[in-house]
């Protein structure tokens, strides 16, 4: 990733929180000013900070499919007809799930 300020991020994220609480200070030139020059070192936060949660839920859902028991199947095979291609390539083949929805 790309460096950014920390310091401009956090900044950042103030201003966006007062602007929230009053909506007045949204015709203050000096926090628009501020607003422009620390957004790029926030989007790089913002992307960071998502990546990383991306990166946790994953992790949680490879641990919980990793506790659920894995799902069974049962292979059939069919016997060759006597055409000449099922001669070459066997018989047809079926995977049925044993696993029902409750």
């Amino acid at each position: 990733m790309d460096e950014y300020n920390i310091w401009y991020a956090v900044l950042h994220e103030l201003i966006l929180y007062c602007l929230e609480m009053w909506p007045r200070l949204r015709r203050n030139p000096w926090l628009g000013k501020a607003l422009e020059w620390t957004r790029p070192d926030w989007i790089l936060w913002r992307v960071e900070q998502t990546i990383l949660d991306v990166s946790k839920q994953a992790e949680k859902l490879v641990e919980q499919w990793a506790k659920e028991e894995p799902p069974t199947y049962e292979l059939i095979e069919h016997k060759a007809d006597d055409s000449k291609a099922q001669e070459l390539l066997g018989g047809a083949i079926e995977i049925k799930s044993t696993w029902k929805r409750d």
